[in-house]
């Protein structure tokens, strides 16, 4: 069964806080209210909200997205400036760029499996004197 507007709406809104939280990004309150009331909104309204939310106006109706690409707005910023970096034609910032990200995966990487590691006490017998 397909998830209401509504439902994908709330969802989608909680990385940038709650729903009225768009109002700083432009979506006008009544668009908000509209939406929060189980109304869909007018084609180019739902355009701006899917738009402000990182979706396309298929995934904001249907609620088929994938959560692990829809970026908060900090998140966003920084995806937007590495994929210009990655995507420009300076080689020795896309190579820094890219060891950088490799170091900080492989780091990460790392300490979950420290983490994950259990510690068995070492106990050998031995013989008493």
């Amino acid at each position: 069964m397909p998830k209401l507007l509504k439902d994908n709406f709330l969802e989608l809104t909680k990385k940038f806080g709650k729903p009225y939280s768009l109002r700083a990004k432009g979506i006008k309150t009544g668009i908000i209210n509209s939406i929060l009331k189980g109304c869909i909104p007018k084609l180019n309204e739902a355009y701006e909200v899917a738009k402000v939310l990182g979706v396309t106006m298929e995934e904001l109706l249907t609620g088929n997205y994938d959560a692990k690409k829809v970026y908060s707005p900090e998140e966003q910023k920084y995806v937007d400036k590495l994929l210009y970096i990655l995507r420009g034609n300076e080689e020795d910032k896309k190579t820094a760029i890219k060891i950088n990200l490799d170091s900080l995966k492989r780091d990460v990487w790392d300490d979950s499996l420290r983490i994950k590691k259990v510690h068995k006490p070492n106990f050998k017998k031995t013989k008493s004197i």
